[in-house]
C-alpha cells in the first residue's frame, strides 16, 4: 500500500528540498555529503516513476539486481544513499514506518575482483607518455599517472588534492585518504616530483584544485573520480591493456611487497592500508604466484 504522501514526495520542488535537508543534517565528510546528493539521483528518478510504498527499498533493490551495467560495487552505493534519504523521510515523519530495515546489501567479496596491472602494461605506459608532447592536457594524465604508479594513491585521493598540497621542495603531499578528516602527510617519488613540478609551471596557478576539468560544460572545476576513471581508461584502450584504474594501486603494494619480502608493516606506510588484512591478500598473490614453479614441477613426466 503506498503511503499517504506519494503525491507530495513526487513533486520535483518538494524532493529538493527534503533531499537537501536530510543530507545536510548528516554528521558526515562534505565529501559523502556530496556523493550521497550525486548517487541519490538515481533512486530519485526510480520512485518518480514507480512511487513510494512499504516495499520500495526492497523492491529498489531487485530492481538494481537485474542492472547489468553496474558493477556490485556501485550498486550497493546507490542501495546505501537510497537508505539515507529514506531513513531521513521517516525521521521527518514524511514516511509512517522504516521501510530500510532487514534488508541487506548485495554480498561483495573482499578479495579483488580484477586483477592488478603487470610490468608489461606499465611499460607500455611509459613508453606512451614518452611520446607526449608537454601540453597541459598531457601533463595532467602524466602527473595523474605518476601518482597512482609512483604513490598508489586512490582516485578519490588525487580527486581531492590542491595545488597548496603540493611541495615541490621538500618533495612531500598532503592528500585526504579514503573515510578521514585530517589530510596526511606522504613522500612523493622523484619522478613523481619532476612531473608535478613541469604541470604546474605549464598549469600557471598558484591555488585551487590541481586536476581540472576540460570539458566544456564543467571547465575549469575539480575532476571526479569517474573523470579520472575515464581519463585512465582510454589510456588503457588506446594501449590495449586489460586492466583499471584500481589496478594500479595493485601494482603498487604488490611491487612494495616484493621488494619488501612480506614486510607488511613496513609496506603499510606507503600504502596507508589501515587493515593488514588486506596487505595479507596481496602477499599471498604474491607467495602463490612465486610458488607456481613448485607446483608445475611436481607434476614433470606426466602428460595427456
Amino acid at each position: 500500500m503506498k503511503t499517504n504522501t506519494n503525491i507530495e514526495l513526487l513533486h520535483i520542488d518538494n524532493l529538493k528540498t527534503i533531499q537537501k535537508q536530510i543530507f545536510d543534517s548528516l554528521d558526515v565528510l562534505e565529501n559523502t555529503r556530496k556523493e550521497y546528493g550525486i548517487r541519490i539521483k538515481h533512486f530519485i528518478h526510480y520512485i518518480q516513476t514507480h512511487g513510494i510504498n512499504n516495499n520500495t527499498y526492497l523492491d529498489y533493490k531487485r530492481f538494481l539486481r537485474d542492472v547489468n551495467t553496474l558493477s556490485v560495487s556501485t550498486k550497493n552505493k546507490y542501495l546505501i544513499s537510497a537508505k539515507v534519504f529514506l531513513d531521513g523521510l521517516f525521521r521527518l515523519q514524511l514516511l509512517p514506518v522504516k521501510i530500510t530495515e532487514g534488508i541487506k546489501g548485495f554480498p561483495q567479496g573482499r578479495l579483488h575482483k580484477k586483477e592488478g596491472l603487470h610490468d608489461e602494461a606499465i611499460n607500455k605506459i611509459q613508453n606512451y607518455c614518452s611520446t607526449l608532447e608537454p601540453t597541459c592536457t598531457n601533463l595532467r594524465l602524466k602527473s595523474i599517472l605518476a601518482l597512482l604508479i609512483f604513490q598508489g594513491l586512490r582516485q578519490v585521493e588525487i580527486s581531492r588534492l590542491n595545488i597548496t598540497d603540493i611541495d615541490i621542495k621538500n618533495k612531500t603531499a598532503y592528500i585526504l585518504g579514503k573515510g578521514q578528516e585530517d589530510k596526511e602527510i606522504i613522500h612523493l617519488h622523484p619522478i613523481t616530483v619532476k612531473i608535478l613540478k613541469t604541470y604546474l609551471a605549464k598549469l600557471r596557478v598558484k591555488t585551487g584544485t590541481l586536476f581540472r576539468s576540460e570539458s566544456n560544460h564543467s571547465y575549469g572545476s575539480r575532476l571526479t573520480t569517474k573523470s579520472i576513471r575515464e581519463i585512465v581508461r582510454q589510456v588503457l584502450i588506446h594501449l590495449d591493456i586489460d586492466g583499471s584504474t584500481h589496478g594500479f594501486r595493485h601494482f603498487f603494494v604488490t611491487r612494495l611487497i616484493k621488494h619488501y619480502k612480506g614486510e607488511l608493516l613496513t609496506v603499510s606506510k606507503y600504502s596507508r592500508h589501515r587493515s593488514i588484512q588486506m596487505l595479507e591478500v596481496y602477499n599471498d598473490e604474491v607467495i602463490r604466484e612465486e610458488d607456481l614453479p613448485k607446483f608445475y614441477h611436481v607434476f614433470n613426466g606426466i602428460d595427456l
